[in-house]
């Protein structure tokens, strides 16, 4: 008994059989079967066995969780890097900003609060860019958008133009290369997603850890200027980066023809039978092979090469489709219904209210306190390393198996301790002081941004990946507006920043509130729904 499935191309016919437990593919022609070749191209002829075992599902279905997934996780590494660097020295640029046009606290702190916030809030928007066309092509499209705003910030000579080159441009551009980078990780991997996350988010701390001290020496001997030019040729650099984000269809495209290619080879060069796996019913050698390029016509020559050049850059930009081929709304807001991601969005939101503080504010409170400029760019550089530490180490423990099912309960508790570690900031005095708590706060905060995908997946799942980053993104932009605007109003009013840190500390512990009552009612859904198939096999078992 066995299960019989029967393709061919132009050349030869190909047969699957299972004959104990083997899969072979089989050459009728090659290997001199007396039969007839008369199978059309494409058609697909197939008898099942009454006790014949099921169809496997075919391996390029399955995600990678490795392989070309890992120059994933480089590519949204390199991202992070560039990113993060830019991010963590909101703090040096606040200071730049602050002494070159001699405008108030809180008209400074506009500019890096709209290049921040429209990062996060347009996440909505690149993530519904990244379900209609694909990953690629949002961090390609960003990384103009972001290059063009820095290099026209380089010849400003107002703070307010810098609200649209530096703040809309430079934060839009930013947006389209940050949201697809955290997307298309959560796609190539599973088993090991939180490493994989963890790994491509370590980048922050590496650019937390180089820019901003080197920032602040580029300010000295270059210039306002000459600063970001460099700066803008850098972010050029989100360009390749995105070129590595090959979609998760396109990558089992590809894999799928390396195969067959392998295959028809050795069938020519031995002809005889070699191991293989199940082909889907239906498709044919010929046409998986041409899914790469266009029909091509013969008698013109160069309109075929143009053809087939459009038709690879256009496969290249496309983005995911599902495997049934039905359309998913661009943008879920369906998700809100589930009480668990809308404390995240909440308690996420509340956070962001000290972290974005915290980078902008940071080296002016050194200051205040005594402490030099560069110094306090280092303190920056301190609490980035720490934060990069975390994000490995803290990851890989949180995809153990025994840790996993209390990752929610870990993330709600670092949120606690995160806002102790912002309350004592204010209370430092002497270099070391600040020192010692940046490290702290840097491995808790490391901890927690670098789960929050992971998180969101363990409440959703996989399917609404992208609108749920998107809409996490939306609330942590809003965040990040109001932060550093309500900490620069509270310098100007009292002449400190103590009470800014103060402001955003309240801030973390209301979203520690927020994120247990989530995870209570996620805890209380798992239980009813145990409870239900309880039930129901109760009641099958009684039934029969």
């Amino acid at each position: 008994m066995f299960t019989k499935r029967v393709m061919s191309t132009k050349e030869y016919t190909l047969e699957v059989k299972n004959d104990g437990g083997a899969i072979f593919l089989v050459d009728d022609c090659a290997v001199g079967n007396d039969k007839e070749c008369t199978h059309q191209e494409g058609d697909v002829d197939e008898t099942t066995a009454a006790d014949a075992p099921p169809v496997t599902i075919e391996a390029e279905t399955l995600v990678p969780d490795g392989g070309y997934g890992w120059m994933i996780v480089l590519g949204s590494f390199l991202i992070h890097v560039l990113m993060g660097g830019f991010e963590r020295s909101n703090g040096v640029l606040y200071l730049e900003f602050l002494d070159r046009f001699g405008r108030s606290a809180t008209e400074t702190a506009w500019v890096l609060s709209i290049f921040s916030t429209l990062r996060l809030a347009l996440g909505p928007l690149a993530s519904t860019l990244c379900n209609k066309y694909s990953c690629r092509f949002v961090v390609m499209l960003g990384s103009i958008i972001c290059s063009i705003g820095i290099l026209l910030s380089a010849f400003m000579r107002d703070l307010r133009p810098l609200y649209i080159t530096y703040g809309i441009l430079g934060g839009v551009g930013r947006s389209f290369t940050y949201t697809p980078s955290l997307i298309i990780v959560g796609y190539y991997f599973n088993k090991r997603r939180g490493l994989a996350v963890g790994l491509a988010t370590a980048g922050v701390g590496v650019g937390n850890f180089v820019f901003p001290p080197v920032i602040e020496q580029m300010f000295e001997y270059y210039s306002f200027q000459g600063t970001f030019l460099i700066l803008a040729a850098i972010t050029c650099n989100f360009f390749v980066c995105g070129a590595m984000f090959r979609s998760l269809e396109l990558h089992r495209q590809i894999m799928k023809n390396d195969r067959i290619a392998k295959e028809r080879q050795e069938f020519q060069q031995n002809g005889e039978v070699v191991s293989s796996v199940l082909l889907k019913k239906k498709t044919s050698i010929s046409s998986s092979e041409n899914k790469l390029s266009s029909n091509i016509k013969p008698e013109n020559r160069t309109s075929s090469f143009i053809q087939r050049k459009f038709s690879q850059v256009k496969l290249a930009l496309k983005g995911n489709q599902t495997q049934t081929g039905a359309k998913k709304p661009l943008l879920e807001l369906s998700l809100f219904r589930n009480f668990g991601f809308t404390a995240l969005c909440l308690q996420l939101f509340l956070y962001t209210l000290a972290f974005n503080l915290t980078f902008v504010f940071l080296p002016a409170l050194a200051r205040e306190k005594g402490i030099s400029k560069i110094d306090g760019a280092l303190l920056l550089s301190i609490l980035g390393i720490f934060d990069a530490i975390a994000r490995v180490v803290m990851s890989t423990v949180l995809d153990l198996r025994h840790v996993k099912p209390y990752r929610l309960i870990i993330y709600n508790a670092v949120m606690f301790l995160n806002a102790i570690i912002a309350i004592l900031l204010p209370s430092m005095t002497k270099f070391w002081h600040f020192a010692i708590t940046c490290s702290l706060f840097g491995i808790l905060s490391g901890t927690y941004i670098s789960q929050k995908s992971v998180v969101v997946l363990d409440i959703l799942g996989v399917d609404s990946l992208a609108s749920s980053v998107g809409l996490l993104l939306l609330f942590q932009g809003l965040s990040a507006l109001i932060g550093p605007t309500v900490g620069g109003m509270l310098k100007d009013l009292l002449g400190s920043y103590d009470m800014a840190f103060y402001f955003g500390s309240i801030g973390i512990i209301l979203g520690g509130f927020m994120m247990m009552m989530g995870n209570i009612w996620i805890y209380r859904q798992k239980r009813h729904a145990r409870k239900g198939k309880k039930v129901a096999k109760n009641s099958k078992n009684g039934h029969a």
